[in-house]
């Protein structure tokens, strides 16, 4: 792959936080790559962006050719980057089933991640959604980690603390948050 095609994959994997019809744009653009030419690193933004196209999905059912897309790239990342920490959490996001429990596999990823790397920005949110979600079925040092990174979060912006009191809603986590949180008088 030339350098010119490497940084036309970064680009498209860093576009998280476009508009939905550029990332749908871009995303048809890479559907067409062969998963041999997407370095690790991208695959890890790549297989994100198919995820979150696989949960916009409407009608029903037509998530399946994202969610391919995104495996096949969570392969590409286990090859390259097996214990970074995004690539854990992906693992956790696929594994992720309808119930009021997490799937063994996707909470031993996600407890991993916290191996991989205690904290972490855009990927905090969602761990303190999945910690306050599933808390219970956390292990003490895991719950502690989920708390230490949402503090830290909000220590990092002031609103940042509303957003996290949201995700956390009304779980035994959002209490925990609450007394490591203290307002600035």
């Amino acid at each position: 792959m030339a350098i010119g095609s490497e940084r036309r994959v970064a680009a498209v994997a860093a576009a998280r936080d476009a508009e939905p019809s550029v990332r749908a744009a871009l995303l048809a653009e890479a559907a067409g790559w062969r998963p041999a030419d997407v370095p690790p690193r991208a695959a890890i933004g790549l297989a994100a962006l198919w995820l979150r196209q696989a949960g916009a999905a409407v009608p029903p059912g037509s998530d399946r050719a994202s969610l391919a897309h995104a495996r096949a790239m969570l392969a590409v990342a286990d090859a390259g980057r097996p214990d970074a920490a995004a690539t854990l959490l992906l693992h956790s996001q696929l594994a992720i089933a309808p119930g009021d429990h997490p799937t063994p596999v996707s909470l031993r990823a996600f407890i991993a991640s916290y191996a991989a790397a205690p904290f972490l920005t855009a990927e905090g949110f969602w761990r303190a959604a999945y910690a306050a979600r599933y808390w219970r079925d956390l292990p003490a040092a895991t719950q502690e980690a989920a708390v230490a990174e949402a503090a830290w979060l909000a220590a990092l912006d002031g609103r940042f603390n509303d957003r996290l009191v949201d995700i956390m809603g009304g779980s035994p986590m959002s209490v925990r948050f609450a007394l490591r949180v203290q307002p600035k008088p």
